[in-house]
């Protein structure tokens, strides 16, 4: 028998004239979460992760790089905008699509570039400007991201189950008790009378 700390471990699965079905229950119910989450969190985590870096390198397909010129002087401060790499800024520039048509759009340029000088962008099929691809570390890092989110998602699910039942058991047992004590007091009146 381990006692620790004024514990008794492992009792739900004694025999135990004390002990209620509703305990048994319990006992398998934590055994199945601590199973599922050993095998399906990192099941889910990994396949998350596999699948969130492919969709990230997919954003390549069709996207090819193409020299353009500035048509006004980049600002010299770069703005910090949520996609962008800290040393750039939005500019407008020029550049010739694959039919040899000219086209202008706003796009990440470097801080501090001059009119007239070049910069790449990247565009689709259709010559339209398109953002940059994720690089390969990138990718990686949204994989794991995604996965670790996945992960977290179906760790707190089994959780919320094992919770939800534990509740659900401990009504159960309440109901049990408050039956047990009003055939007890039952009983008593009964033979006091």
């Amino acid at each position: 028998m381990l006692i620790r700390g004024g514990r008794v471990w492992f009792w739900r699965w004694r025999r135990n004239p004390l002990k209620r079905r509703s305990d048994v229950a319990e006992a398998w119910i934590g055994v199945a979460a601590a199973t599922t989450l050993l095998v399906t969190a990192p099941a889910v985590g990994m396949t998350m992760a596999g699948v969130g870096e492919h969709a990230a390198l997919d954003q390549a397909q069709g996207l090819h790089r193409a020299a353009a010129r500035l048509v006004e002087d980049a600002a010299a401060t770069p703005s910090g905008l949520p996609g962008m790499a800290e040393d750039q800024v939005r500019a407008t520039v020029r550049w010739t699509t694959p039919d040899g048509s000219l086209r202008t759009g706003v796009a990440p340029v470097a801080a501090g570039g001059r009119a007239g000088s070049s910069t790449t962008v990247w565009l689709d099929g259709a010559g339209r400007l398109r953002p940059a691809p994720p690089t390969p570390a990138q990718a990686r890092s949204q994989g794991v991201a995604l996965g670790a989110s996945a992960g977290a998602g179906a760790c707190a699910l089994v959780a919320g189950g094992w919770w939800a039942a534990r509740g659900w058991l401990d009504g159960r047992r309440r109901t049990q008790w408050d039956d047990a004590w009003a055939r007890f007091d039952a009983q008593r009146g009964q033979r006091h009378a």
